[in-house]
Formats: C-alpha cells, sequence, structure tokens
C-alpha cells in the first residue's frame, strides 16, 4: 500500500467527512430541525473529544520500516477489503463525485438564504392535503435538494468507511453512528 492511498483515506475519512459533518451541523435549520440541532452539535463535538477522527489517521499510520510485519497485515486487511489500488481509486471516485455534486447544491441553497418557513414537510402537524399557503416553494426546494445530495455524500462515504472498519475493526464505529444518524435526519 503506497502512503498515497493511505493518504487518500485519511483525507476522506478523517479530514472530509469530519468537516461535511461539522458543516452540517453548524449550518443547523433548515439541514437539522432545530429540536435536534444542539444534540448533533454535541454528538459532532463529542467524536471530536473522543479522538476518533484521529484514530483513523492513526491507524492508518505507518512507520518508515515499509516491510514491517504491520505494514504487511494493515496492507492485506485493505487488500481484502477493495482499499487498495483500483477499487480505491473506484470508491474514491465515486465520492469525489458526489461531494461536487452536494458542495455546489449546498453553495446554491446558502446563496439564496434560508426559507422564511421551514419546509412544511418537516412540521409534524404537516397535512399534505391541506398544505400551508407560503410562497418559499424555490428556496424550500433547493435546500431539500441540498439535504438529499449530502445525505447521498454521507452515504457514498459509507462504502470507504465500512470498508476500513471491516479492515481494522472498531476504528471508526463511533463515526459511523453520528453520520448514520445525520443522513437519516437529513434524508427526509
Amino acid at each position: 500500500m503506497s502512503r498515497e492511498e493511505r493518504q487518500q483515506i485519511n483525507e476522506w475519512v478523517a479530514v472530509r467527512l469530519r468537516e461535511v459533518m461539522q458543516g452540517i451541523v453548524t449550518q443547523g435549520s433548515p439541514l437539522i430541525p432545530e429540536a435536534l440541532q444542539d444534540r448533533f452539535q454535541f454528538a459532532v463535538d463529542e467524536l471530536d473529544r473522543r479522538r476518533a477522527f484521529v484514530e483513523v489517521t492513526e491507524a492508518l499510520r505507518l512507520d518508515e520500516e515499509e516491510a514491517s510485519e504491520r505494514v504487511w497485515n494493515l496492507e492485506a486487511s485493505l487488500d481484502r477489503v477493495g482499499l487498495l489500488g483500483p477499487q480505491l481509486a473506484l470508491k474514491l471516485s465515486v465520492i469525489a463525485w458526489a461531494d461536487e455534486r452536494a458542495r455546489l447544491a449546498f453553495e446554491r441553497a446558502g446563496d439564496l438564504g434560508s426559507p422564511d418557513v421551514l419546509d412544511p414537510e418537516d412540521d409534524s402537524s404537516f397535512d399534505p392535503a391541506n398544505p400551508p399557503e407560503a410562497g418559499d416553494d424555490e428556496r424550500r426546494a433547493v435546500w431539500r435538494r441540498a439535504r438529499k445530495l449530502l445525505a447521498k455524500l454521507l452515504k457514498a462515504i459509507d462504502d470507504l468507511l465500512g470498508s476500513l472498519i471491516s479492515a481494522i475493526p472498531h476504528v471508526g464505529e463511533l463515526i459511523t453512528e453520528v453520520k448514520q444518524a445525520l443522513e437519516s435526519v437529513l434524508d427526509r
């Protein structure tokens, strides 16, 4: 396994995923319902306090001695789950594609600003047979698309993170739990 491959995995899991999750939580509404914002902020902050992202970095860090048994075992585990060579390149390409789409949608939503009235579907008393009259449909639709694409990005990262957890047991499990909760809230 090349140093570059380890750096790419680390970049997406320990750096970029952290940034995406922190950006979603920091944005808050209309990405995350107000009732859940504090809990998500605490959960993402807890990942940093518990060094969950650093754990990934440390698991992928190898000594300069490239012929050690630890290096061989790590490479064998990563190869078994498709985190080397062409399989890794494919996974990273899919994530980069999803990232670009989500980032552009999120930027567009941010440029438009938050809707004056939140998405009626976020209201538990919403009655689709009798929707409220609000003229903010375009902004709500743009934010809804941004939420969906961010959820798809997190799901694309699932493949990489799931493979990493299979290769190195217990690394990234805490991240996965918080990320999946974010996915379920975004994918509404």
